[in-house]
């Protein structure tokens, strides 16, 4: 039994139509995420080397999957969304980049392992908000302006060389940039926040904060220190590979 469940993995990574079909079976995930060959199976083909858009496939064939499940925790009702969904998209982080580090198919699920680094990612989420709330009591009002980060500055001779280079390097890993959303504007993810600076970078080689806020309909000192603290360092560490 445990053979055919691999059957139908194989054939969902091979096949649109049969992946879509097998992530329309809530009932089918279920039984291939409880099972530890299954599992096994796929956590071999996400962290094995030698074909990586298979890895990186697979990867993403898994998150969609455990999505379809609808096995993911959901705060119990008792959670704000805002929260809520902060503390989702730094699981889903987590989960993209640590999974085979971190992960071992014969302890537990895939959804059982998220689950409980989400339940932790709330109460990250709800001391960061407190620390916030704090810090911007506490601090005169140019004091944060002076902190922040922004993208590395291309060559001069290379800039828009450089800046569509990087363009494209965010446009190919999307699964760890859109993962990324802003707290309390689930809509505002990582992906289309760098696309739009670079793009402004480009064509104009300077960023109005003020201007890219109104676009998205958040405050700029929010947006601002969302990049900082998330964004760039995630581009900044797809760069240095």
């Amino acid at each position: 039994m445990s053979n055919m469940k691999i059957v139908w993995l194989q054939a969902a990574l091979n096949n649109p139509i049969e992946k879509s079909k097998l992530l329309q079976q809530p009932q089918k995930l279920r039984e291939i995420i409880n099972d530890i060959p299954a599992r096994q199976w796929l956590f071999e083909q996400v962290c094995q080397t030698d074909d990586p858009n298979l890895a990186s496939q697979t990867k993403e064939f898994i998150m969609i999957m455990m999505k379809s499940s609808r096995l993911i925790w959901c705060g119990g009702g008792k959670i704000s969304p805002d929260i809520y969904e902060e503390a989702l998209s730094r699981t889903w982080e987590w989960f993209n980049k640590d999974i085979c580090q971190a992960y071992n198919p014969e302890k537990g699920s895939f959804i059982t392992w998220f689950n409980q680094k989400l339940k932790f990612r709330i109460l990250d989420v709800i001391r960061d908000q407190e620390k916030d709330n704090k810090r911007r009591l506490h601090l005169p009002a140019n004091e944060e302006n002076s902190e922040w980060i922004y993208p590395p500055a291309p060559e001069p001779d290379r800039w828009h060389e450089t800046i569509q280079e990087w363009l494209d390097l965010v446009q190919n890993h999307p699964q760890q940039f859109r993962n990324c959303r802003m707290q309390n504007h689930p809509d505002v993810n990582c992906q289309f926040l760098l696309i739009h600076i670079l793009q402004v970078l480009r064509d104009s080689g300077d960023i109005s904060w003020d201007v890219l806020a109104q676009k998205y309909k958040v405050e700029a000192l929010a947006l601002r220190r969302f990049c900082k603290l998330r964004c760039f360092p995630i581009f900044k560490q797809l760069l240095s590979k």
